[in-house]
């Protein structure tokens, strides 16, 4: 009887361990962070967080977003700092800081492995913060964000998806990859639009423009693709008009046949007298590079002789197009239009050129220096 006692007795502890050691690995919490996959308890989430976030994923389901860090070290800025936008008396967070999700309506979140890439944190800037989403199967997006420079920061972007943090990249127009972020104006830089796109606004200190790119969501693939570009001297929102794809799908178009864009009507060969029925008197003559040139509103009719030699059956050698107000620089015409046939320097003109042929027709634009805007656009 002795022996079954102590027999008993040991088998009773040593349930009693198993059962400890399985109930400590499922809900023991610890006083620091852990690796990832570790759970960790709302209240203590709370306690260790120093930002939190409301995500909803794809599915609308709502999950909080807490970041923290186990080796966070606080201190005080001192003096004036305006090239990173900081305050004497700013507090300043730093640290290798982590997040955990936790489901709406659970008791326990859980560590992510994702690296947030983030070891400084200003509350007084808001410089981390959650773009909602405005339609059902896209998910909110989480923007982790550093500084880049006097006037942009640069945009990591996270979501919610099958439970867990993720990263979501940025790829261009052609699917070749754009980096794992990409860049925006520090304040209200970011705006969402319809079918899943998201634009970006930034200032471009070298050619004086605000460039606003737009990215559609590929939500499965956690993609960002480029769907856009537009340019323009205004901060202001664009809510009209065309961006660069489809104006420079416009011009390729109509340069294709010869044509002015938006007049198919208006193209290559027509003759001198034809030009005058159809566009009536121009507001002024002169004389360019290929020949006479008569100037419209927005664009010029270039003739094959000069004007002392015209006739009413001199033919339209080229197109001129004035669209400077446009505001294109040459890598936004190679982003839509790919590599151009040639680009070289023209001393005659002073400036470069950049052509484009399809068949027995092209597109040439013009521009001064490397870094300028383009100034003009011949179709010929």
């Amino acid at each position: 009887m002795t022996y079954m006692k102590h027999h008993t007795k040991w088998a009773f502890l040593m349930i009693l361990t198993l059962v400890t050691s399985v109930l400590s690995s499922l809900f023991f919490v610890s006083s620091t962070v852990g690796a990832s996959g570790e759970q960790i308890t709302a209240d203590q989430l709370k306690q260790q967080s120093r930002l939190s976030f409301t995500l909803r994923d794809a599915q609308e389901t709502a999950y909080t977003v807490y970041i923290f860090a186990e080796d966070e070290e606080v201190s005080t800025l001192t003096e004036l700092d305006s090239w990173g936008d900081n305050n004497a008396g700013d507090v300043i967070y730093t640290g290798s800081y982590h997040a955990a999700i936790l489901k709406s309506g659970e008791a326990f979140g859980t560590v992510q492995h994702v690296n947030l890439e983030l070891d400084t944190i200003i509350l007084r800037q808001n410089s981390n913060f959650v773009v909602d989403s405005r339609e059902s199967g896209i998910p909110d997006l989480l923007m982790i964000t550093e500084w880049g420079s006097s006037n942009v920061n640069m945009i990591k972007t996270f979501v919610i998806q099958s439970g867990e943090l993720k990263r979501v990249g940025y790829v261009l127009n052609d699917g070749k990859t754009g980096g794992d972020s990409t860049v925006a104006t520090r304040d209200q830089g970011i705006r969402t639009l319809s079918d899943g796109r998201v634009q970006f606004r930034y200032y471009n200190n070298v050619q004086g423009i605000y460039e606003f790119n737009t990215f559609k969501m590929n939500v499965n693939q956690l993609q960002m693709r480029l769907d856009d570009t537009r340019n323009q001297k205004i901060a202001a929102w664009p809510n009209s008009g065309v961006g660069n794809r489809a104006y420079l799908k416009s011009l390729k178009d109509a340069a294709s046949k010869g044509q002015l864009p938006g007049r198919t009507d208006i193209k290559t060969g027509l003759t001198l007298k034809t030009v005058q029925k159809k566009l009536g008197k121009p507001k002024s003559k002169s004389n360019g590079e290929w020949g006479a040139v008569y100037k419209y509103a927005n664009f010029g009719i270039g003739f094959d002789a000069y004007l002392h030699e015209l006739k009413s059956k001199s033919r339209v050698s080229v197109i001129e197009l004035y669209n400077e107000k446009q505001y294109l620089s040459p890598d936004d015409i190679k982003l839509w239009l790919g590599k151009p046939s040639s680009e070289y320097y023209n001393e005659a003109v002073g400036g470069y050129e950049m052509i484009y042929k399809w068949g027995k027709h092209g597109i040439m634009f013009n521009y001064e220096e490397e870094d300028d805007l383009i100034d003009y656009t011949v179709i010929y």
